[in-house]
C-alpha cells in the first residue's frame, strides 16, 4: 500500500511513563481523543493523585493526512494549547505525547502492535487499514450541521465548457484539505465510469492548494480552467463575494460522503473509551475545544455506528474496481489518489 501525501515526523513510539497509570478525570477524556502532551508528569505527582483508573493510559494517534494545508508544528502547538487549558481547568496530568502516523501502513502496524488505542484518520485510510483492526463505533466531525461533504467541479460561465468531457487537456486545481480528502477519488471514479481515463491522463496540469481562495479565484479570473472544492466552501465564497457565484457554475457534483473519522482500535475496552463517547458532544463548550475543532474544520463531534461510512466505502471500492479494470490487472486492494502536484502560491 502506498501512503497518502504527507511527510512523516513521527516521534518514538513509547514515551516515558507509559507503564504507569495516571489520575485522569472526566474533563480530560475528550482531550485524550484529540489532545497532545505537555511533557512527562513526575511520577511522585501521579502517585499522590490516588484512586487512579486501572486503564488510565490511552495511546493517541493522528494521521498526517489530517494536517493537509496546516503545518504540523502549528497543529501540534494548537493541540498543546487545548490540552493545557484542560489541565488548568481540571488539574490533570499527562505523561505521553500522541503520535502522528504517515499513511495506512504505519497506522495498520500500530494497531496490530497495540501501540495506539484511538485514531483520527481519513476515511480512505480507514478503508485501507480494514475494519477488522478497528471498532464498530466511531466519532464523526460535524460541519455546517452535517456529517458529510459534497464536492463540486466549478468552471467559468464564459468558458464554453458544458460537460465533463469538454475538460480533456484542460487545467484543474483541487482544494487540499482534510474535508476534501475524497475529492480526487470521486472525480477519478466519475472519469473512469465515463471511459475518460485517469485524472492525470485526462487533465493537464493537475495541481492543489490548501486555501480556498487560491483554488476558486484562479478559475474566476480565467487562469485555470476548473477547480474541485467542497460545496460548503463554495457557498462561503459566494456569501463573501456574490460575483463569484455569478461568474462560476457547477459542472458536476458528488454524492455526500464522510471524509474523516475518529475511531478506536478493535478490542480496545476501557472506562476511558466509554467516557470519551459520553463526553463527545461537549468539546465545543470550551475555548480550547473550539480552537481544535476549527483546526480540523468541524463544529462539533458526534457518536455514530461505523455504518455511516458505507457511502464513502462504496465510492472507494468502486474506484478500486474501475481502476483495476482500466489497468487490466483486476481489482486492486487499496486506493491511492491520483498524484497531485503543488502549484506555487500567488
Amino acid at each position: 500500500m502506498r501512503s497518502l501525501p504527507g511527510e512523516s515526523r513521527e516521534r518514538p513510539s513509547r514515551a516515558r511513563g507509559w507503564g504507569r497509570s495516571t489520575r485522569i478525570r472526566r474533563g480530560f477524556l475528550l482531550a485524550c481523543l484529540v489532545g497532545t502532551a505537555t511533557g512527562p508528569t513526575p511520577l511522585r505527582a501521579i502517585d499522590a493523585a490516588g484512586d487512579a483508573i486501572s486503564n488510565g493510559v490511552v495511546h493517541l494517534g493522528f494521521s498526517s493526512s489530517l494536517f493537509a494545508g496546516v503545518k504540523e508544528n502549528d497543529a501540534k502547538a494548537a493541540l498543546k494549547v487545548w490540552a493545557q487549558a484542560i489541565l488548568r481547568e481540571h488539574g490533570i496530568g499527562i505523561i505521553a505525547e500522541p503520535k502522528v502516523y504517515d499513511g495506512s501502513e504505519a497506522i495498520a502496524s500500530a494497531l496490530q502492535e497495540k501501540l495506539v488505542d484511538t485514531l483520527a484518520i481519513s476515511t480512505q485510510e480507514y478503508w485501507q487499514v480494514g475494519r477488522e483492526l478497528l471498532s464498530t463505533n466511531t466519532i464523526i466531525g460535524v460541519n455546517g450541521g452535517q456529517l458529510t461533504e459534497e464536492y463540486l467541479v466549478l468552471v467559468h460561465r464564459d468558458s464554453g465548457i458544458g460537460r465533463i468531457e469538454d475538460l480533456r487537456g484542460h487545467s484543474l486545481i483541487f482544494l487540499q484539505s482534510a474535508r476534501a480528502s475524497l475529492a480526487p477519488t470521486w472525480l477519478e471514479t466519475l472519469l473512469l465510469k465515463s471511459s475518460l481515463g485517469q485524472t492525470r491522463q485526462f487533465f493537464h496540469p493537475v495541481t492543489q492548494q490548501p486555501k480556498l481562495t487560491q483554488v476558486v479565484l484562479p478559475v474566476f479570473f480565467r487562469q485555470i480552467d476548473a477547480c474541485v472544492v467542497t460545496r460548503r466552501g463554495f457557498q462561503t465564497m459566494v456569501e463573501l463575494n456574490p460575483q463569484v457565484g455569478q461568474q462560476l457554475r457547477t459542472l458536476v457534483s458528488s454524492p455526500a460522503v464522510i471524509p474523516s473519522v475518529y475511531v478506536f482500535r478493535a478490542g480496545y475496552s476501557s472506562s476511558i473509551k466509554d467516557a470519551i463517547e459520553r463526553e463527545t458532544g461537549k468539546v465545543r463548550t470550551t475555548a480550547g475545544g473550539q480552537q481544535m475543532l476549527t483546526l480540523f474544520q468541524c463544529e462539533n463531534l458526534e457518536n455514530h455506528s461505523v455504518s455511516v461510512l458505507d457511502g464513502a466505502v462504496e465510492l472507494l471500492e468502486t474506484h478500486a474496481r474501475l481502476l483495476g479494470a482500466a489497468n487490466q490487472v483486476g481489482p486492486v486492494p487499496t486506493n491511492v489518489p491520483p498524484p497531485v502536484a503543488k502549484s506555487g502560491g500567488k
